[in-house]
């Protein structure tokens, strides 16, 4: 009888396999990504996998909810440590761009787009991405709420269209990132323009000098 498994353990492997498959997926993407290419990488038995995840859609799937995770904790720390909600949104562009200069190949991201564009036709991929999709614009949109509650923001327009806005204007940076490259793309420009665009629709009454004009 195999030994019971304590749920910090579980926890523990069920990360070891994420970590692994971001690894796999990051290099190859999602379409060429085998399940034995997840084992080979992590160095698990076929059996210890399906303990935990029966396909690569659950391991790939299970991997997106953990970055959601990630990016919550870590939005979490910013609205703690941040004097303005604008030094926030700035701070997460600012993160975006660094984490493209250091993976000029998009990351996870070439993944996410060849797993629900390409797929877009099923049923249940369409409707995590749907769900994606809306829980990505409120909570951006919450964010715009708390910097009006506050009184640093005077929105010229609703805060959930402005959201939609963002979003939409990020997901093309993201893809002709992707497609032709940090350089051609001139995705620091492009970043830049959007956060003056945001500046010009929120009206922030406070803006860090440094933030003004460009990202850093």
């Amino acid at each position: 009888m195999s030994p019971k498994l304590s749920s910090s353990r579980k926890e523990w492997r069920s990360l070891q396999i994420l970590d692994a498959a971001k690894r796999v997926f990051t290099e190859k993407g999602y379409g060429a990504v085998t399940l034995k290419d997840i084992i080979d990488e992590i160095g698990m038995s076929r059996g210890w996998i399906y303990l935990y995840y029966q396909t690569k859609d659950e391991i790939f799937e299970a991997l997106l909810d953990h970055q959601d995770m990630e990016h919550d904790r870590y939005l979490e720390l910013l609205l703690e440590s941040s004097p303005s909600i604008w030094d926030v949104i700035t701070t997460l562009y600012s993160q975006q761009l660094q984490d493209l200069q250091q993976s000029p190949n998009g990351g996870l991201m070439p993944a996410f787009y060849e797993y629900f564009l390409i797929g877009w036709r099923d049923e249940t991929r369409r409707g995590l991405l749907l769900n994606r999709y809306e829980r990505g614009i409120a909570q951006f949109a919450e964010l715009l709420q708390t910097g009006i509650d506050r009184g640093e923001f005077f929105p010229v327009m609703d805060v959930t269209d402005i959201s939609r806005l963002a979003a939409s204007y990020q997901e093309g940076i993201m893809t002709h990132t992707i497609t032709v490259g940090l350089e051609k793309a001139n995705t620091r420009m492009q970043l830049e323009s959007l956060v003056h665009y945001l500046q010009v629709l929120l009206k922030p009454v406070l803006i860090r000098e440094h933030h003004r004009e460009e990202i850093e």
